[in-house]
């Protein structure tokens, strides 16, 4: 499976809408992508340290994962592609240079977007 940047953008903004500690953010809650795909999604950022959560493997059924909480990190990434014209930026400036977008990548470019904001 590709990693899809919308939907990770989708998943950081859900976790962040929950508005409390108590509530979970299942991968069928996020819109515009089916459960498998956001919980893959859910598994790399996970093992990327952006998000708190639990994964399921059962076998012969797809991956299930569900996200507590974004960590520091998360909130940074998510702070920083929050804005749609931002985002759009981005993803522009790569296309642009024909490149994809890796995290680093993205975090470069938000900043540097950003930082030419304040100017």
């Amino acid at each position: 499976m590709k990693r899809d940047w919308e939907c990770i953008r989708a998943i950081l903004a859900g976790l962040e809408a929950l508005g409390d500690t108590n509530s979970i953010l299942r991968a069928n809650a996020v819109p515009g992508f089916d459960p498998e795909t956001v919980s893959y999604h859910m598994h790399l950022m996970i093992q990327a340290g952006l998000i708190e959560g639990t994964c399921s493997e059962a076998l012969n059924s797809p991956l299930d994962c569900w996200a507590m909480a974004m960590t520091w990190e998360g909130h940074e990434l998510r702070d920083k592609i929050r804005s749609d014209a931002i985002w759009n930026r981005i993803k522009a400036g790569a296309g642009e240079k024909g490149v994809s977008l890796s995290f680093d990548l993205v975090k470069t470019l938000a900043t540097k977007y950003l930082m030419g904001m304040f100017g």
